[in-house]
């Protein structure tokens, strides 16, 4: 049924007054096609937001790399066993703490990672088509007020999805 007031179906006007299913339809949406788009790099947006903080932060232990995504640490095991499976990463020894492995880009992770990036920027530009540029520089510095918000209210928790798989990294 499409809603008269909104033109598109699943909106309907009982339902566009609330902001939280706005974002939970959007945010769904934008999970969906951004996974969509990686797919064909055989990465997930977890291995993604991986990847990227690893290119920002590399060497890091497994622990660090896992805090900086809010990812725990059984997840963060299997997501990095994937990345090295790929030929994406690599974990060396630690010259700081001999009990630990240091987590390393390969040169075939840089390429993925600036593959997917395009991928990415594909299904953001899908998702913002409506907005203006300065709309979306709008809209972003809202959603990051709304997650800075989020994280001083709990602090280092790891998020998980309804599903209780941790939330795509993105």
């Amino acid at each position: 049924m499409t809603d008269p007031h909104t033109g598109a179906p699943g909106l309907h006007a009982a339902l566009v007054r609330h902001t939280g299913y706005l974002l939970s339809r959007l945010g769904w949406y934008a999970a969906r096609r951004f996974s969509e788009q990686l797919q064909s790099l055989e990465l997930t947006p977890r291995m993604w937001g991986a990847l990227n903080v690893l290119e920002a932060e590399s060497p890091v232990s497994q622990q660090q790399l896992g805090r900086s995504i809010g990812m725990d640490p059984s997840s963060m095991v299997g997501t990095i066993d994937e990345l090295e499976g790929l030929g994406l990463v690599e974990r060396r020894a630690n010259p700081s703490d001999r009990r630990a492995h240091a987590l390393h880009l390969t040169d075939a992770g840089r390429q993925t990672l600036n593959a997917g990036r395009l991928r990415a920027k594909r299904a953001q530009d899908e998702l913002l088509a409506p907005l203006s540029a300065a709309e979306r520089a709008q809209l972003h510095a809202l959603l990051l007020k709304l997650a800075v918000g989020t994280e001083a209210a709990d602090p280092g928790a790891v998020r998980r999805e309804p599903s209780g798989a941790p939330p795509p990294a993105a």
